[in-house]
């Protein structure tokens, strides 16, 4: 199928299992002319997770006396849907380690939102993701980082994490999850044979696969010899146009050309409450648990840099915005206040 094709398929296949949902979806064309936020908002509502993976930095964020509870989705999925929003995605930590994951996916309503759950797979039976199924998630996101079980095992510091992550991906399809492979590209890996090999088991298998870009943040903080260059975002263009299942942060969504989608298409709530532009620009645009998320995200969008669609991705590829504001929390407790990072010539009425 084309990319067209394909984005039908997943819209009539919404259709059926949440109408609401489905017309809330039709409408992001409509409000992305207007230029209305329509974030999808990445909760990472626990960072406790069975990996230690090279690129996180979960243990870096500073912790408060105050924690996500399924309450504060409660109201968080309120507040979404009274300002039209239709996504969320379930990160963490490790999801499936939640003891209250039940109580997680029900709070944010899910006959409500389209819901995603991000996931290393190590405990995603087929059991497991039948019962997701029935409690209304739609698609897991799951990372592969290598074709290699040894250098995914040592990349995610886990033993058996790449045998574990293959027979997730598997058992979610079968249990009629929408199913997302992921893996990120660095400047050095990127045009390889193992992108390519990627994209073609993803189609293969029937699922889509998702290509995120290095940051330089956690271990590779301050490491700008990793981000990809023109060449290797034109390689990216290329690979999708002959894998239409392939799809990176920048590239068309809803049949709309966009770009970067930092505020406007996306959002992160950390486990402490902050909302960050997006999960890897560690900038605190306003606090949940004590303003509405209306004003966080009009915060957001009177912040120039948030305001239009980027051509490049902001935290993986801008180097100007790389260097003058994200190195702002290189080596602090995380996140930064946005007052800490943009000055006054940064924000537009």
């Amino acid at each position: 199928m084309n990319e067209k094709d394909l984005e039908n398929a997943k819209r009539e296949k919404l259709r059926r299992e949440k109408p609401g949902v489905y017309e809330k979806v039709m409408k992001i064309a409509d409000r992305h002319a207007r230029g209305v936020a329509t974030p999808i908002i990445d909760i990472g509502y626990n960072y406790s997770c069975n990996m230690n993976c090279r690129h996180c930095c979960a243990s870096r964020f500073e912790k408060k006396n105050r924690r996500l509870a399924p309450d504060d989705l409660q109201n968080l999925s309120n507040q979404a849907h009274d300002l039209g929003l239709c996504q969320f995605c379930i990160s963490g930590g490790e999801p499936l380690l939640f003891k209250d994951l039940d109580d997680v996916l029900l709070a944010l309503q899910p006959e409500k939102f389209h819901l995603t759950m991000s996931t290393n797979a190590y405990f995603m039976t087929k059991e497991k993701a039948k019962h997701l199924k029935q409690l209304g998630l739609d698609k897991v996101k799951i990372s592969v980082d290598d074709f290699d079980s040894a250098r995914h095992d040592e990349n995610r510091g886990k033993l058996g994490a790449y045998s574990r992550a293959i027979e997730g991906l598997e058992n979610a399809r079968d249990a009629g999850l929408n199913v997302v492979i992921q893996t990120v590209v660095t400047r050095q890996n990127c045009k390889s044979e193992g992108t390519i090999a990627m994209a073609e088991f993803a189609k293969k298998n029937g699922y889509i696969f998702d290509v995120m870009v290095v940051r330089a943040i956690g271990e590779l903080e301050g490491n700008y010899d990793v981000l990809i260059n023109e060449e290797d975002s034109a390689f990216l263009l290329e690979l999708h146009e002959k894998y239409p299942n392939m799809h990176r942060d920048t590239f068309p969504a809803y049949g709309m050309s966009k770009g970067c989608s930092c505020v406007n298409s996306t959002l992160h709530l950390t486990q402490f409450g902050d909302i960050l532009p997006c999960a890897y620009i560690h900038i605190s645009i306003g606090d949940f648990f004590s303003e509405s998320l209306e004003d966080i995200i009009s915060r957001g969008q009177r912040i120039r840099h948030f305001r239009k669609y980027s051509k490049l991705c902001l935290s993986g590829e801008d180097r100007a915005f790389i260097q003058k504001y994200m190195s702002k929390f290189y080596g602090k407790p995380l996140p930064i206040p946005w007052w800490e990072a943009f000055e006054k010539d940064d924000f537009e009425e």
